[in-house]
């Protein structure tokens, strides 16, 4: 009886597995080439960058009153304290 469990949960996992790539082969055969569910041996695309140079960096800057704001729970918070 174990013998029999043991190739039931091999059933089990391997039928997902068999139906994909059943899919894989019929999408493929039907001609799909890029768009398949199982990553084939091509080699990713590479993306060309415009410009290479490097760029300044500016900090963010921020307003008076939005540095010194008030939180808009703050009366919470004495209730709380």
């Amino acid at each position: 009886m174990n013998f029999v469990n043991q190739y039931a949960l091999l059933f089990a996992v391997a039928i997902p597995v068999v139906a994909i790539v059943g899919i894989q082969v019929y999408l493929f055969l039907c001609g799909e080439r890029d768009t398949l569910l199982i990553p084939g041996l091509n080699r990713y695309p590479s993306v060309a960058y415009k410009d290479t140079t490097p760029r300044q960096v500016v900090p963010p800057t921020f307003s008076e009153s939005a540095a010194t704001a008030e939180p808009s729970n703050e009366e919470m918070e004495r209730q709380a304290a």
